[in-house]
């Protein structure tokens, strides 16, 4: 009677065996969104043979930290056109300016700036840093969870428990109820 009991075998691969690791969805698209700007992301995943949500999801993380770029097209024959996307170029290095304030009076304080890219778990009280820099990038502004959220690349359960929290603190003032919409309240904007 044969065993029940089956065991997995695996084949180690060394370093220098020259096998390489399989390209990415994102290492497909970014070679094509390169070889073929201002293409939707309709197009640009069929050419790469991914499902479009996976491509626009892709193309907004790299929105969001600077190596694409969105251009939008607004109405067309009463429908929404699709969005054009060109990728930055990464090679180029520009210099840092950083102008003077003319008087101390337009010095702002500000706090170290929360990367909100990070992948994985915040340190506790991070995302409520977050979140209120954010307000504080924006005032006047007002802005419901998912907006807020989908910016920072966070869940927008999340976001919404931190805004509610920075109301309670009298950092944010919530605008409207229904959608929900926060800003930054005057007296925290010193």
């Amino acid at each position: 009677m044969p065993s029940k009991n089956r065991t997995k075998t695996t084949t180690k691969i060394e370093k220098d065996s020259g096998v390489t690791a399989p390209e990415t969805a994102a290492d497909k698209l970014r070679a094509v969104l390169v070889a073929a700007p201002g293409s939707t992301a309709v197009d640009l995943a069929a050419s790469v043979g991914i499902n479009k949500s996976t491509a626009g999801k892709i193309l907004a993380r790299w929105e969001a930290n600077g190596t694409a770029i969105r251009t939008a097209r607004g109405v067309v024959d009463g429908r929404r056109a699709g969005d054009l996307w060109s990728a930055v170029a990464t090679d180029v290095v520009e210099p840092d300016v950083v102008a003077e304030p003319e008087s101390a009076e337009a010095v702002v304080p500000t706090r170290e700036p929360f990367e909100p890219l990070k992948e994985g778990r915040l340190k506790p009280g991070a995302l409520r840093e977050l979140t209120e820099s954010y307000l504080r990038m924006h005032p006047g502004e007002a802005f419901g969870p998912t907006h807020i959220g989908r910016a920072l690349g966070r869940s927008q359960g999340a976001v919404n428990n931190a805004l509610e929290a920075l109301t309670s603190a009298g950092t944010v003032v919530k605008t409207q109820e229904a959608p929900k919409r926060f800003a930054i309240a005057a007296n925290a904007t010193n």
